[in-house]
């Protein structure tokens, strides 16, 4: 598989991009046909679990980039793979701070764009969050903008400075 170029720009612009780590999720790694219904359930990020619990590989699987919506899909799965590829080898546990740098990096590619409609659209997003009311997706809501403030390029601060915010919670 290979990744749309803007996808590649997007990580190297913001320091995340690794040849190795990206060549390991190419080879890992499946698109969806995002335009097919029956296919979105697929689409995702999953870190894969011995039985002693700990993760020794990622299935990323993402769909085609042909537009502003399948490219935030993108960046969202993208970051939860490079978070489970720094952890493969330690024990797997999810928390509440699971969905938190992937909604921030989300924000980041719809301000960058500067576009209307994905501005909107990422607001839909937002909705469907608060709707929902899953606790992971609400920590990262309530969360990403106070990471945006302090975004500097750097993903292993923001990692330190999400860890931080959930002990305060």
């Amino acid at each position: 598989m290979i990744f749309n170029p803007k996808v590649i720009d997007f990580f190297k612009r913001h320091n995340m991009y690794e040849e190795e780590m990206f060549k390991y999720f190419s080879d890992k790694s499946m698109m969806i046909d995002y335009r097919v219904l029956e296919c979105r359930p697929f689409v995702g990020t999953f870190p894969i679990i011995n039985k002693k619990n700990y993760i020794i590989d990622v299935q990323v699987n993402v769909p085609y980039v042909d537009g502003n919506e399948t490219m935030l899909i993108t960046i969202h799965e993208l970051v939860h793979a490079i978070e489970y590829y720094q952890k493969i080898g330690k024990k797997y546990k999810k928390d509440i701070t699971i969905e938190t740098l992937p909604l921030l990096y989300e924000k980041i590619y719809i301000l960058e764009e500067n576009d209307e409609k994905l501005t909107s659209y990422g607001k839909y997003l937002d909705s469907i969050i608060l709707e929902k009311k899953e606790i992971d997706y609400l920590f990262g809501l309530k969360n990403r903008d106070a990471l945006l403030k302090e975004y500097n390029y750097d993903m292993h601060k923001m990692q330190k400075l999400v860890k931080k915010l959930a002990k305060k919670s």
